[in-house]
């Protein structure tokens, strides 16, 4: 299953990933999520367009908050359809509710640990479920978390203080790539995963998106889109891409993606054709880790601490007068 460097969509086939089912007894109940707008086919309607080029992401943002020390090393980040934030940190599953204003953490709730763990990159030595966590996803009132080495785990949201019983995924893409970002797409009921490195050397000068489906729960057998670096170069104005997160932009006609080692971002289409691009602020995002959208179009962005504290960063377009309150 190695990837090709061309655009394009493809869904052709399914490969089948194996499921096992993690239920301890303490499972905490996870809440009801608010209601969607539908379209006449029951499709999920995006919050509407925005403008990618106004917010304006090589600039300081409007607002930028530093995280407590237990998210140090914050990873991905996803809204639920009623606007609560989520995130987790690398090394264990503990899912961390943010306040988007002012970055404090609301609720936290963890995976249950049984003992007959899959293999999640990283292990645990205090009874705590570990890995090499790398982003989270919400569809709907499912939550996905996903690993390095592309175990996904499926959980539904726990009580504040409480532990939940999870449901594991191997996508069989630990021998395509690292993979590093996980994103909702509802226009065709899937989990985009961005790989950060292609394990065939011949394969690393591009960037890779897989699909899997949620119905179906497995891989598509080809890659959702491949974007070659050098056609991603020339809107970055950087030398290399590798993708550490990934967002669908609102209005569901584009994606964003930021690649942490060079602090780059790029804006593509949905045929894998570069938008748009540049670097990142770096005083603001030293490490980018995460990316998601609140319902209102504001965009938030996460950075792990490293040598200072972990951060998370808003923007909003230039010509908009809401979004999160200035630091």
């Amino acid at each position: 299953m190695r990837t090709r460097a061309w655009f394009g969509l493809s869904c052709l086939g399914f490969l089948a990933a194996a499921c096992t089912d993690r239920r301890p007894a303490d499972a905490g109940q996870g809440s009801t999520p608010a209601a969607e707008t539908t379209s006449s086919a029951g499709v999920a309607e995006p919050a509407g367009a925005v403008d990618l080029a106004a917010y304006q992401l090589s600039a300081p943002p409007l607002s930028r908050r530093r995280l407590a020390a237990e998210l140090h090393e914050i990873s991905g980040l996803a809204v639920t359809r009623d606007g609560r934030v989520f995130t987790h940190g690398d090394e264990y599953a503990t899912m961390y509710q943010l306040d988007p204003r002012s970055g404090e953490v609301t609720a936290r709730f963890s995976l249950a640990a049984t003992g007959d763990d899959p293999d999640l990159g990283k292990k645990g030595r205090d009874g705590r479920l570990a890995g090499d966590f790398e982003d989270i996803a919400i569809a709907g009132d499912r939550f996905f978390l996903v690993s390095s080495n592309g175990v996904l785990l499926e959980f539904a949201e726990g009580k504040d203080g409480g532990s939940v019983p999870y449901r594991a995924y191997p996508t069989g893409l630990d021998k395509v790539c690292e993979v590093e970002g996980l994103a909702h797409d509802p226009s065709t009921e899937s989990l985009l995963l961005l790989c950060k490195t292609m394990r065939e050397k011949s394969e690393r000068q591009q960037t890779a998106v897989y699909a899997w489906s949620l119905s179906g729960r497995a891989l598509e057998e080809k890659p959702r889109l491949v974007v070659p670096w050098s056609a991603l170069n020339q809107v970055t104005g950087g030398k290399g891409f590798n993708g550490s997160a990934l967002a669908l932009v609102p209005g569901g006609r584009s994606f964003l993606m930021v690649a942490g080692p060079q602090r780059l971002f790029a804006e593509v289409g949905l045929d894998g054709s570069p938008m748009r691009g540049g670097a990142l602020d770096q005083r603001t995002l030293s490490q980018p880790e995460g990316l998601t959208f609140l319902p209102d179009g504001t965009l938030l962005a996460a950075s792990e601490g490293g040598k200072g504290d972990a951060v998370l960063a808003s923007y909003r377009s230039s010509g908009s007068a809401t979004g999160a309150s200035p630091p």
